[in-house]
């Protein structure tokens, strides 16, 4: 892992800690919510990927069936 993404992955988490700790959780609760948010914004980021690789296989699809072509 990158130095860039290590830092920036900790600043989201320090970030997700302090909003949790400033409505009154302790730390260790906080750690733990904040880990759980960025793995879902991370699972929903893999989606979001593949939910548009398959948007453009199959525009992709589409555009060589409409000009005779075909996709290797």
């Amino acid at each position: 892992m990158s130095q860039f993404l290590r830092d920036a992955l900790l600043e989201l988490l320090f970030r997700e800690m302090a909003e949790h700790v400033n409505r009154g959780l302790d730390y260790d609760e906080a750690l733990i919510l904040g880990v759980e948010e960025i793995k879902r914004q991370i699972r929903g980021s893999r989606l979001d990927l593949a939910s548009r690789l398959v948007d453009e296989a199959t525009r992709d699809a589409r555009y060589s069936r409409e000009r005779g072509s075909r996709l290797h």
